[in-house]
């Protein structure tokens, strides 16, 4: 499926869910995200879910046992319903994307990636995230991911934009310099 139909599917239930339920978007997004943490995991299931030779009754039928052992709100069960039926399931991480998306822009948040050589202390966290809030404008939740290869320094990565103050990219840095001399 191309991204524009994903993007669709995820603008219209963000769309519906800020209509039936303003109060629980937050919720609906964790619900969102959980799954398809777990359809990431297990990519038997959206195989299984696009599979033709399977009959829609029995593919609805675990579906609605899967909603109901999950306990996932109506709102959630019906996009899967949905999904299922239109031969879509293998979007759904893309589609939780895009909701993900609007509902950050509704809210004006934002997730940054801040990458370390090590483990960030607690007070730095605040720092960063105070900082980056200001350069972004928007409230920011930090993802903390450790790589040993940067050796020092730090790499921010927000949207499509990198902040790159990392030892090896100085180093890499220098060494095209040193390179171009030599």
């Amino acid at each position: 499926m191309n991204d524009k139909a994903e993007k669709i599917y995820g603008e219209a239930f963000f769309s519906l869910c800020r209509e039936e339920a303003p109060d629980k978007l937050k919720d609906i997004l964790g619900e969102l995200t959980e799954l398809s943490k777990i359809f990431s995991e297990n990519p038997g299931f959206i195989k299984l879910m696009n599979t033709p030779t399977v009959a829609l009754d029995e593919k609805l039928s675990l579906l609605d046992e899967m909603i109901k052992a999950g306990n996932l709100s109506e709102l959630c069960g019906n996009l899967l319903c949905v999904l299922c039926e239109k031969h879509r399931m293998g979007c759904f991480a893309q589609i939780v994307k895009h909701f993900k998306e609007l509902y950050y822009d509704e809210y004006k948040l934002a997730e940054i990636t801040v990458i370390t050589s090590a483990p960030l202390s607690d007070t730095l966290k605040e720092k960063i995230t105070a900082k980056m809030s200001k350069v972004i404008g928007k409230t920011v939740s930090l993802n903390e991911k450790v790589d040993e290869k940067l050796i020092g320094g730090i790499v921010i990565d927000y949207g499509s934009k990198r902040y790159d103050g990392s030892v090896k990219s100085r180093l890499d840095a220098l060494k095209g310099e040193l390179g171009s001399v030599i």
